[in-house]
This record gives C-alpha cells, structure tokens and sequence, in this order.
C-alpha cells in the first residue's frame, strides 16, 4: 500500500493551491481552478477506506464548532486554513446547528448561505474534503428554533409521566421533538432541503445526519399523541402482540419495558435517520454518502436511547459510514468495544459495507494525553480505515474542548496526534 503520509496526499491529490485570498479576483480564480479539479477526482469506498484516484487516503478529520451562519466566523475560518492544511487535516465538516439559519423555525432559511458556500469552495479549491453535518434535535446541544414551538407546541415529545421533555441529561434544557411529530419531520427536513440545496452539495464528500442519534438516556419517550398513533398503526401492520396503549399516565413499566414496544421504537429511530438521509440524497443525488453517529455506552440506559442497538443497526439502511461513540468507556479509562461487536454482527449478517469511525476520535475535554496512543490503535485494531475524527478544531487556551491554544499549538492531547503524524500513517498503512 502506497504511504499515505504527507507526501501520499501530495501525491493522490496532485498540487494543491495555497493561501487562499479573500479578495474577489484571487478568490474566483481558485474557485475555477476547484470547480474543475474536484470533479476529475475519482472517490470510492471499498473495505471501509477511501480511495481518491485509485488511492487509499487515510483521513484526518477537523470539526470545528462554530455558526457556520457567522460571516465573520466563516472568514477566520477560511484564513486559518493554511494552518490546519500544515496540521495533516485533509477533510473537515462543517455542523450546522437549525436554529443558526432558520431564526423563525420554519424551515426556510433565514441568514446567508453564501459564507458557507465560500468556505466550502475554499477547502475544495485545495483538494481537501468538506463534509456537512447538521444537528436538529434537541438532545445533547442542537435546539429546534424557540419559534417553532410557538406554532407547533403539541410536536414536543412526552415521557412516561405524561411531561413533556427537555434535555435534563446533558445540561441544555433544550426542549426535545418527538420523532413521530408529521409537523416536527416537515419543518426540520425543509430546513435540510434548503440548506443543502443553497451550497455547493455536489463538493462534499459526505453528509451526516443529525448528530447521536437518540431519544435520551435518563428518561422513558415518546408517549406523545403522535408516538401512539405511530405505535399502533406499526402494530396493526406487524401483526404484533405488544400492546396494548396504556390508559393513561404514569406508563407502567411492563410497557416499558415490552420488547415489542421498543422493537418499533428501535426501527422508528432508524427510520427517522433514514428519512433524513433521504433529504440530502433528494437534493445532492442518489448516489451521495450519509454518514450517522451511533451512540453506544453498552449500559442500561441503551433502552431509552435506542430501544434496542441490534435492531436500530439492522433497520439502518441509509448509512455508507458509521461513527462509534462512545468508544472509550469513561469509568474504566479502557476501550469500550460494545459499539464496535455490534456493528461489526450486523454487518456480517446484513452484508453492509460500512466504513467504520468515531464520532470524536478525540475531543479536548474526555480523554488524557497518556491514554491517548491506546485509544488510537483501539479504533484500528477495531476496524477504522476511513480516518479519525477530531473535535473542537479551534484555538482557544482556555476553552476546555478546544483542542489547540490561541496561537495554535496543539496542547497535549492533540499533539500526541499532531507531533507523531508520520509514525501514526505508518501504523494505519500496516492495517
């Protein structure tokens, strides 16, 4: 296999241009020069790697958290690409939070999309990889618009004492959409309609659906109007025995608890993350890669998060690339490898040719330098082929997920990635 270090991207990817001008002359100049180089690359998936002209490129992924709606944000962005060109990243995607564009939650879009377009183009014109991800749930961060719910108060999910949710589990207090609101699937999949259709969609190298997937871990949901008409309309089609709806609140943990009850709730899960991943197809191409978080702890919880891991999996049909999280058990400061023996079953009964990551390979703020060479030749004794993922791609000393300082050096975590670059591809080419 051809070393796919600095010098193999220089070599799959031909001479890239460099230093990025904001002025419109200089600017339109390499989007020309992009336009035409981008679409000569030939990318394929094959056996969990990327192959860029025939070549296995091993990616090092940025996610930077910023508004990806913030003109001025988008600009720094652009001019600190030289910077993470110099880092080794390859590819970097873009998360684009609902309530940045769409200010009245009504699915159109309400700020420009052209510093968006610009960076897109940008990291193109360099032969790097943009990625698009959104988030529009309102668990562990994305928040549906405050404006959405003055329309469409009823499409909040409810939990089995009748309330409706928010996020009490990590701290936003975000309220939470129930997955089987007709109002909530409308509004939220024209915002992804119309924020992929206003980009330059056919530069990105992938989509990913919103970010971990999930109903939430420290409660029982949905037990809204919308889940039980859902519910029952799945049974009857089913042919299946679980049931029937309770009465009335609280829900009895015998329902609860019912493997029939969170089988569709399992495939409900999917079918949502399917749905979304139709949206971008619908507008980008059929033949256009979808990404998904798989949020896996391998505790108790996984009942509420997903119903059933297996099944969730199994009724996954839209994904090219799944991203494990989490992949480093917290508590024990050791691999956790339940999400990777669950995918790796599915894919062996199902015949899906998944390439397998993470979501946050590392972040700045979970994880030690010390612990860190153990945790990257876990993901690759697991099966990561297609590259490792780092977040928050951004510098600043004093925020915790930061992974750089504000003059851009790496602090610890990241530099035993970013100082060992050559040693850690000659590992991954060894796999």
């Amino acid at each position: 296999m051809k070393d796919i270090g600095r010098d193999g991207l220089d070599s799959a990817f031909g001479q890239r241009s460099r230093g990025v001008g904001l002025t419109l002359a200089v600017l339109l100049a390499v989007l020309l020069v992009a336009a035409g180089a981008y679409a000569e690359r030939d990318v394929a998936l094959r056996d969990g790697r990327l192959y860029v002209d025939g070549q296995w490129v091993f990616l090092k992924i940025g996610k930077s958290l910023i508004d990806y709606g913030n003109a001025a944000a988008v600009d720094k962005f652009i001019e600190n690409l030289d910077v993470l060109e110099k880092k080794h990243y390859n590819a970097f995607e873009f998360n684009c939070y609902w309530h940045h564009f769409d200010k009245d939650g009504d699915g159109e879009i309400d700020v420009s999309l052209a510093p968006l377009s610009t960076l897109i183009d940008a990291v193109a014109a360099r032969g790097l990889f943009p990625c698009l991800s959104v988030e529009t749930y309102g668990v562990g961060g994305g928040t549906v618009p405050a404006p959405f719910w003055e329309r469409h108060p009823g499409a909040v999910a409810v939990n089995a004492q009748g309330k409706p949710v928010s996020d009490s589990e990590y701290g936003f207090g975000s309220a939470v959409p129930s997955l089987f609101s007709s109002e909530y699937l409308r509004v939220s999949r024209a915002f992804i309609r119309n924020l992929t259709s206003g980009i330059p969609h056919e530069k990105l190298l992938y989509f990913e659906t919103t970010v971990e997937p999930q109903y939430i871990g420290n409660q029982s949901l949905d037990y809204s109007v919308h889940a039980r008409r859902a519910f029952e309309e799945w049974r009857a089609a089913n042919k299946a025995k679980g049931g029937p709806w309770p009465n009335g609140f609280p829900i009895p943990d015998h329902f609860i608890k019912n493997p029939v009850w969170n089988r569709f709730r399992a495939q409900a899960l999917a079918q949502w993350v399917n749905g979304d991943a139709a949206v971008f197809r619908a507008v980008a191409g059929d033949d256009k890669w979808v990404a998904v978080d798989y949020l896996e702890t391998g505790g108790k919880e996984m009942r509420n998060r997903n119903g059933r891991s297996f099944t969730f999996l199994q009724n996954l049909t839209c994904a090219n690339i799944l991203q494990v999280n989490w992949h480093w058990h917290l508590g024990r400061r050791a691999p956790n490898n339940t999400a990777y023996q669950t995918v790796s079953s599915v894919m062996k009964i199902t015949k899906r040719p998944w390439a397998v990551t993470e979501h946050m390979t590392f972040n700045g703020s979970d994880y030690t330098p010390e612990e860190a060479p153990a945790m990257l030749r876990n993901t690759l004794a697991r099966g990561t082929r297609f590259g490792w993922e780092f977040v928050n791609v951004g510098a600043s000393s004093n925020a915790a997920f930061s992974l750089y300082n504000d003059d851009w050096s790496p602090k610890p975590l990241i530099a035993v990635v970013d100082d060992h670059w050559d040693e850690w591809m000659a590992e991954v080419k060894q796999k």
